[in-house]
């Protein structure tokens, strides 16, 4: 019988890109991969995904820096949205 998750599925590690889209929306394959790369789990994509879109706490914002696996994902989120501004803006 496969382990239950039920309390810790946050930690569960992302594995696919139907995951990765359900937490940060419609994103590109190449963007896809590289949050894959990274390994991260539920928690870290959403908290990464949040500061993506400006809606990290304040506090957390202000004084403590994103570090580890949620830096490097919200480097790629930005970085795939950044790219969207410029496809826009070209248009």
């Amino acid at each position: 019988m496969a382990a239950s998750h039920k309390g810790n599925s946050k930690r569960v590690p992302v594995t696919s890109a139907d995951e990765i889209r359900r937490v940060a929306g419609p994103i590109n394959d190449e963007t896809v991969a590289a949050i894959l790369r990274v390994g991260p789990t539920f928690e870290e994509l959403e908290a990464a995904t949040r500061y993506a879109l400006g809606e990290g706490d304040e506090a957390d914002r202000a004084g403590h820096p994103l570090a580890g696996r949620v830096a490097q994902l919200y480097e790629i989120l930005s970085a795939e949205e950044a790219d969207e501004d410029e496809a826009r803006a070209a248009r």
